[in-house]
């Protein structure tokens, strides 16, 4: 038997995880980066969306 296919293939799934880890990490971390800068701002009330609410 070939016993080192068989324990090469027991990480392929786990490498794979790894490689699309990899590719979508500075993504995350850039969305994540983006979403705490925009966050930062102080955001200044619009009065004319703001009177189109009603309070009951």
């Amino acid at each position: 038997m070939d016993d080192g296919k068989t324990t090469s293939d027991r990480w392929v799934p786990l490498k794979c995880l790894a490689n699309v880890a990899l590719l979508f990490a500075p993504i995350a971390i850039g969305l994540g980066i983006l979403a705490m800068v925009s966050a930062d701002h102080d955001r200044e009330v619009d009065a004319v969306v703001t009177g189109t609410i009603q309070q009951h």
